[in-house]
Order: structure tokens, then sequence, then C-alpha cells
């Protein structure tokens, strides 16, 4: 989306692996939906479909029109952010009074582990940044990354209260939190 943002163009096939590899945790997209996307933008004017800079997996690729940047600008200074993202995670650990001790050690335990592989990946991808990577645009991205390695290690402590909290029914919550 950077590149798009700054009139670079990108075809689909690299947006869908752009979402994958960094952007899961904003908008988790199927290729179907990054394409149906792009069409759609395309047909309402936001982005123009310019020849294929010679990608075997592309069919073309796009760039930002000028609406298109402007309808950008809007969204992001006019547009309150939707802030009820659905969290799977949270659901179920908010379930989790229904399951016994062994099988509620169970939930926290995988969620314990998917929270430390996703630190050490984000503290990987920060330790081998590019150092090319230090423009206006990658600073904001770069600074994404820190915030979603706070709160990854957050939620492990997080996760430990937790524990705790299960294996102490009778100790105050707010000794615990």
């Amino acid at each position: 989306m950077t590149h798009l943002m700054r009139g670079l163009p990108r075809n689909g096939y690299e947006l869908v692996q752009y979402f994958a590899m960094d952007y899961e945790r904003l908008w988790k997209a199927s290729a179907t939906q990054v394409y149906a996307e792009l069409s759609r933008m395309a047909e309402s004017g936001l982005l123009e479909l310019v020849e294929n800079r010679a990608s075997s997996r592309s069919h073309g690729d796009y760039i930002l029109t000028d609406a298109g940047r402007q309808e950008l600008e809007r969204w992001l200074l006019h547009t309150e952010a939707d802030h009820g993202v659905r969290d799977d995670s949270l659901l179920k650990l908010i379930a989790i009074g229904a399951l016994d001790d062994e099988q509620a050690q169970i939930l926290i335990g995988n969620e314990q582990a998917y929270y430390r592989r996703r630190a050490l990946a984000l503290e990987k991808r920060l330790a081998e940044w590019p150092e090319e990577h230090e423009g206006r645009i990658w600073r904001g991205r770069r600074a994404i990354f820190h915030l979603w390695l706070v709160q990854a290690r957050q939620t492990l402590e997080w996760l430990e209260k937790l524990e705790t909290c299960l294996k102490n029914p009778d100790m105050p919550m707010d000794e615990i939190f």
C-alpha cells in the first residue's frame, strides 16, 4: 500500500503477499478479497490498471489516481476508524470459565505459544529492518511493528496473570492485575 500511496505501481499478487506477510493483523485478506477490492476501486476510478511490469503472476499493475489519493486522504483524516475489530483469541478467553482447569490451561498455553512466536517474529523483523527503509512512510510502518511487539509482550504478561487468577480463585483481582 505504501507503494500505491507514493504512486508506484503494484499488482494484485504483490498486494496479497504484502497483507499476508506484514499486515495480517490489520486486514486478514484472502486473494479473492484483495482482487475484488482492486477491481471495485478501479471501476470507481480510485485506481488505474496500467501495463504489467513483466510479472508472470499479474494481469497488470495498479496505481493510485488523483481521485484515489483524495479518497485516501478523506478516509485517513475524516472517517472515524472502526474500533470494533473481532478478535477470536479474546472471544475464547472470555469464555474460558466454561472449561475445567486442565482445559483452561491448554487454552492459555496455546495463546502463550502464539504470542511468543509473534514476539520473536516481530523482534526478528525489526532487527533485520533494511537501512534503506527510513523515509516518512517507512518510519510509520516500523512504528506499527514496534506497537505490535509491545502488544504481544503485554498480552504474554496478561496471560500469566490470567493463569494466576484461575489458579488462585480466592486472591483479590486487584492484587493480580
